[in-house]
């Protein structure tokens, strides 16, 4: 069976919608989108709606820009009709007063990956907060997690919110977008119209359970398999290695050209953690060809996993941590694991990898998430 995407809920003038599409026809609605916001046809969510006379007089664009192949900032610009295309990744990443002025109703639609670090939950909660301030409507149309309910890694702390942390989630959370802004309208009291646009026939499900096409939702998670390995490797993302960005596999390399492929091994083989997470690894050398490292021959290990929806990814991502702090690898000293400090979310976690104690880093990030898994139940709207 299908799971279909919210647009498309939407345009089948269901009872439960049938309200939100009136209102969408009455009002001034402005869209954020991507490439990802697309019905189950095909058809972008912005073509979609004004076929349901829907007027969107702006649209807002998040990382990646609205076609989800840019890298960095980006800059506002316009749709080929003239309507306006305001960047959120750019010089704000809050709809400004100004952008919001002429809207009555603002829509999001966007695919997220379920990781706490990809910015598209944060640019949701920052509209919502936005939203808020200036008594507007937010419509959230809900699309699945592609990791279904997993939760892992450590509790967000509130010294370490940033943009890549926004909302107190472990880094995998196991919840839809339209959740997490159930759950960050209540954790912040936000007065504010929230509706999210459920999906159908989603419980769960991984990602290849929906029998839904993937589109990458940004450059360089090309695949289901490498959004399944991104919570894993990505809490490298600030360091002087690379992640596998500009290789066919990213999110499974790591390695630089100063990297001790098998000193790191060596490390990691001889941790119990390592040995019972059920991934192997293996010496390569590799050439990014972006990204750091770019067009340099690197040296590092890539990871794979006779079933990877079993591996405890955070864990793993951890457990690299530690192993590269205590290789006695030059280069990858304090500075190098601090760094990464807004992708773990956690300073307590950081403390106990930099003292050397990996069972105490992993403990304080199992507690966090099993105390999230339940003050999340609340909030869920797929049981």
């Amino acid at each position: 069976m299908n799971t279909l995407s919210a647009l498309d809920a939407l345009s089948l003038f269901s009872d439960e919608h049938a309200d939100i599409l009136e209102n969408l026809r009455a009002r001034r609605v402005g869209l954020i989108t991507n490439h990802t916001g697309q019905t189950i046809e095909n058809v972008s969510t912005r073509d979609a709606l004004r076929v349901l006379d829907v007027s969107i007089v702006a649209l807002f664009s998040p990382e990646h820009g609205f076609a989800g192949k840019l890298e960095g900032n980006i800059a506002s610009s316009q749709d080929d009709d003239g309507v306006p295309i305001h960047s959120l990744y750019g010089a704000t990443r809050r709809p400004t007063p100004e952008m919001l002025g002429e809207i009555d109703i603002m829509i999001f639609d966007i695919q997220d990956v379920g990781a706490r670090f990809y910015t598209y939950g944060s640019t949701l909660c920052y509209a919502l907060e936005e939203c808020a301030r200036l008594n507007k409507t937010l419509v959230v149309l809900d699309r699945p997690n592609p990791l279904g309910r997993k939760v892992e890694g450590p509790m967000l702390e509130h010294a370490c919110q940033s943009f890549i942390g926004h909302v107190a989630v472990p880094v995998v959370h196991g919840l839809t977008l339209g959740e997490l802004a159930l759950l960050h309208q209540a954790n912040e009291n936000l007065d504010v119209d929230l509706r999210v646009v459920k999906c159908r026939n989603w419980k769960s499900d991984l990602w290849p359970q929906t029998a839904l096409n993937w589109i990458a939702p940004s450059p360089n998670l090309p695949d289901f398999t490498s959004a399944q390995w991104y919570p894993s490797l990505c809490l490298l993302e600030f360091s002087d290695v690379a992640v596998g960005r500009g290789t066919s596999s990213p999110f499974q390399i790591v390695g630089a050209p100063w990297f001790d492929s098998h000193r790191v091994l060596d490390v990691l083989q001889s941790c119990e953690t390592w040995r019972n997470l059920g991934v192997s690894a293996q010496p390569i050398e590799f050439t990014p060809t972006r990204a750091i490292y770019e067009n340099e021959l690197c040296r590092g290990l890539k990871f794979s996993a006779k079933n990877v929806s079993q591996i405890a990814m955070t864990d793993l991502g951890l457990t690299l941590l530690w192993a590269l702090r205590h290789a006695g690898l030059e280069e990858f000293g304090e500075k190098q694991l601090r760094a990464s400090w807004q992708l773990v979310g956690s300073h307590r976690v950081l403390d106990a990898l930099e003292n050397n104690d990996l069972d105490g880093a992993l403990e304080s990030s199992h507690e966090g998430a099993r105390d999230f898994e339940k003050t999340r139940e609340e909030f869920l709207v797929y049981k």
